[in-house]
């Protein structure tokens, strides 16, 4: 006889600032995902890659950047920052990657998938960012849910937010892509022992021909894209391994978090 307390599939569940034309990374992240939290909450930097990032060129990697409205507006957090409204941007982004792209094996495939976003009347960063994301999500037929931060309640430190986020869309697991790494801001003990399990993105560049040589890691992932085509999402998921570095606190039979030792190892 089958037990009506059949234990449900583990909701995955990511948080990431809505980048411009994420890195395959990135991307991949997302696609391992089932709900993808737009993280767009957070303070709008230039340094990051909210509106900037790297596509192949015949003398090495250039930059695709988006014009936004800063100057005299102070810090924002990136669901209020603004694009230019100038949409001249839009058609010089289309004719760098015409240039350089054309004779890709997909590239009339990916270029008006493109097309279609940068023709749209997107006023905010985010909103253009996500709309090209879910068009590329699309494209390789993606079923990943994507959400935004600012569509929940969540505050406190970023450990707590974290935790706050992953919980308000149902998620058991949060993978991450920092887990040991320099940028340390987050305590995933806490998001452990707050009864979500903690997974670690273990990303191998994928090796195929780009337009130009030698190969250039480190781009965004329309340069796999033109190059694969729907295959891109076959390809990351052959080679996606996520190690399983923090499981999530027991829960008693009644559904709560049990007792702990404090003796959880700290993230390194």
């Amino acid at each position: 006889m089958v037990s009506n307390a059949r234990r449900r599939r583990a909701t995955r569940v990511s948080v990431h600032q809505p980048n411009f034309l994420p890195w395959t990374k990135l991307f991949d992240k997302v696609l391992a995902s089932d709900v993808y939290v737009a993280y767009d909450s957070v303070q709008y930097t230039r340094s990051e890659f909210h509106s900037r990032q790297r596509v192949t060129g015949r003398d090495g990697p250039v930059w695709l950047s988006v014009p936004v409205l800063t100057r005299g507006r102070g810090r924002q957090p990136l669901y209020a920052v603004e694009l230019v409204g100038d949409r001249t941007w839009r058609a010089a982004h289309l004719r760098l990657l015409t240039e350089h792209y054309r004779r890709a094996p997909y590239f009339r495939e990916v270029m008006a998938v493109l097309e279609s976003v940068y023709a749209a009347d997107d006023r905010l960063l985010a909103d253009f960012n996500l709309h090209v994301l879910q068009a590329l999500l699309d494209y390789v037929r993606a079923t990943v849910r994507v959400t935004r931060a600012t569509w929940f309640d969540h505050g406190g430190d970023n450990t707590e937010r974290i935790i706050e986020l992953t919980r308000a869309v149902a998620g058991d697991v949060h993978l991450t892509s920092t887990y040991g790494t320099p940028r340390r801001y987050i305590d995933w003990a806490r998001v452990a022992a707050a009864g979500i399990t903690v997974e670690s993105q273990q990303f191998s560049e994928p090796r195929y021909r780009q337009q130009f040589e030698p190969f250039q890691p480190n781009l965004s992932v329309l340069d796999l894209l033109f190059a694969m085509g729907p295959a891109t999402a076959e390809l990351l998921g052959e080679r996606r391994r996520f190690a399983r570095v923090l499981p999530a606190a027991p829960r008693d039979s009644g559904g709560t978090l049990a007792a702990r030792d404090d003796d959880q190892a700290q993230p390194a």
